[in-house]
């Protein structure tokens, strides 16, 4: 007979038989987000590196003996700022402050090909915001176009297929515990929108893969304290162009623009890279 065991923390549940009824966990992160962030459009290239605290949580859940799923919630928070360089052919042209913000969430099917390995696939659901202010231009350039305070948000939904080592035990003879996963992602959709041109909506095409391990350690029946690691990588490709309605500055002094007109013109999501590693403490439990 099987039971239905409700998670609390998780709109879903778990479907368990009775002699697996340690299988599975639940988990907590508090960590760091290190992220490094690039983009390219013709001789014009921007670079930026950024650290925010994050918090990640979820669990792995049992359906029968060939699959389950898992659950995993990332959001980063009290976002710090750093400086944004923005070089033409080698020489800076602007700098302003850059604020980055993520949150994901992640649902996978596991299928066991043994105990502990596993491959892995399903919809992954992550909204970025990129926050731009304090623009400064240097060595004569002059943006007229992106002055003040500007905005850019990102919502995609990926595919996600890959690879994972995990036994879903915490109760085991051994003391240590490792698991990681390995995963590559294509978009099925990909909406970026940005303040300055609030009419227009960018569908963008990319990838990403990432690698993450955690290795614990029990401290108490049910209970593992350990550290948690993930590489990332995303690339995303250049849009095509749009004709955009735009205000620009005809005066600026120090910075601030004092005089302004609307024109017509073009623009463009341009190419961009952005690299991640994340890394904190995990507890992981199963009462």
């Amino acid at each position: 007979m099987k039971k239905i065991y409700w998670l609390g923390l998780l709109p879903c549940f778990a479907m368990a038989h009775e002699g697996d009824k340690n299988y599975g966990y639940s988990y907590f992160t508090f960590g760091l987000e290190n992220v490094t962030y690039q983009e390219y459009y013709g001789g014009t290239q921007s670079k930026v590196t950024i650290t925010n605290p994050v918090l990640n949580s979820g669990g792995l859940y049992y359906i029968n003996d060939k699959f389950d799923f898992s659950i995993d919630a990332l959001a980063s928070f009290s976002p710090q700022s750093a400086q944004e360089d923005w070089k033409y052919y080698g020489q800076l042209m602007q700098t302003n402050k850059f604020e980055y913000l993520k949150t994901a969430t992640n649902i996978q099917l596991h299928y066991k090909l043994t105990d502990e390995w596993r491959v892995i696939g399903g919809p992954a659901l992550t909204y970025q915001t990129y926050t731009r202010y304090g623009m400064r231009n240097h060595n004569g350039f002059t943006n007229k176009a992106f002055y003040g305070t500007w905005e850019e948000t990102s919502t995609d939904i990926f595919v996600d297929l890959g690879v994972a080592y995990d036994n879903g035990l915490l109760f085991s003879d051994k003391k240590w515990k490792v698991s990681g996963r390995a995963v590559l992602g294509l978009p099925i959709y990909s909406v970026t929108q940005n303040t300055k041109f609030e009419d227009n909506t960018f569908n963008d095409f990319g990838m990403r893969v990432s690698i993450e391990g955690t290795i614990s350690y029990e401290v108490m029946k049910g209970l593992h304290l350990g550290w948690y690691a993930m590489l990332g990588y995303e690339k995303r490709f250049e849009t095509d162009k749009q004709a955009v309605l735009v205000e620009t500055c005809i005066t600026m002094v120090d910075g601030v623009c004092t005089e302004r007109e609307t024109k017509n013109g073009y623009a463009t999501l341009p190419e961009a890279d952005t690299h991640t590693f994340s890394t904190g403490l995990q507890a992981l439990w199963s009462f």
